[in-house]
């Protein structure tokens, strides 16, 4: 009998005991494959967005670092205008696309923002056609494109900086006609994650595409997407 006892298997309540300390254990690691996972659904976002905004900010630097100082054209007599417009929540300019981000040459650009009831998020856009000498206005718009600059954004203010030494201050519209700001800054606010403030000093392009001549008739593949 004592060496019948001794070879018993577990009671039923043993059991019992080591299925339930075996589902919580299951349970605690399941809950922290989740979080794992979460954690790592997260960082990947992030990293996603970070990519997109440096991106951006790399493509923007570009096309904005090489404003092209043409006039708009004019009445004889008429004081000298450059083609270019600059507000608090948008810009429009005549640049050069550079050739990296497919066929480059004289663009009209128009940075704006579009807004989240436009059948997305807000996010900053960037339209842009071929420049055709002498058509002034807005883009064409069957030979305007479009892309995504950086999306989501909540606020986008752009600032402007004159170039003359007796006006450094900066403004939320340009109010010079005659010429280009010394300085473009481009501020998001209001994002999932923060960014800091790009600023672009404007070196006006130069040379025969810049100041004279037509434009490139076919369109890039610009990024970011």
């Amino acid at each position: 009998m004592n060496t019948f006892r001794r070879r018993r298997g577990f009671t039923l309540v043993e059991v019992l005991i080591a299925t339930s300390l075996l589902a919580l254990v299951l349970l605690g690691m399941l809950t922290a494959m989740r979080a794992f996972a979460r954690s790592e659904a997260r960082i990947d976002e992030r990293i996603r967005i970070d990519e997109d905004l440096r991106v951006a900010d790399r493509f923007l630097r570009g096309v904005l670092a090489s404003i092209s100082p043409r006039t708009r054209p004019e009445a004889a007599g008429a004081p000298r205008q450059i083609d270019f417009s600059g507000a608090a929540d948008q810009l429009s300019w005549i640049g050069v696309m550079p050739a990296r981000h497919g066929a480059g040459g004289l663009y009209r650009f128009h940075l704006h923002v579009r807004p989240a009831d436009s059948g997305g998020p807000a996010a900053l856009m960037l339209d842009f056609a071929p420049y055709i000498a002498g058509a002034d206005g807005p883009l064409d718009a069957a030979a305007v494109q479009s892309r995504v600059m950086v999306a989501p954004v909540g606020t986008v203010r752009l600032r402007y900086q004159d170039n003359l030494k007796s006006g450094e201050q900066w403004h939320d519209a340009w109010p010079h006609a005659d010429r280009l700001p010394h300085r473009i800054a481009l501020d998001y606010s209001g994002m999932p994650h923060p960014w800091p403030e790009m600023v672009v000093g404007v070196v006006p392009a130069s040379g025969p595409l810049a100041l004279g001549g037509g434009g490139i008739t076919s369109g890039p593949t610009v990024g970011p997407r």
